[in-house]
């Protein structure tokens, strides 16, 4: 493995790890709720095609934001690295 695929394993373990911890907490909890009761709301409002739509622009809604959170996860790692070089703790 090289320096960079060493990265980004490196990375995508830490943003795992905070996602499984927040999945933990009682806001976490509430937004899956949230979303149970949605789910519930297009099986009985929408016809099988509409449910199908809706269940496609979910999943690209989610693929989005998750592309979006990995790229500001690591976003603020760089920020916090040049931070505390900034403040001269790290060299």
């Amino acid at each position: 493995m090289d320096n960079r695929q060493e990265y980004d394993f490196f990375m995508d373990e830490l943003l795992s790890r905070s996602v499984e911890e927040f999945k933990k907490t009682e806001e976490s909890k509430l937004l899956q709720e949230k979303l149970d009761r949605m789910d519930c709301d297009c099986e009985t409002m929408f016809t099988k095609a509409e449910r199908s739509f809706a269940t496609e622009c979910f999943e690209v809604l989610l693929e989005v934001s998750g592309q979006e959170e990995k790229y500001v996860y690591r976003k603020g790692f760089r920020d916090c690295v040049l931070l505390l070089k900034t403040l001269g703790i790290l060299m």
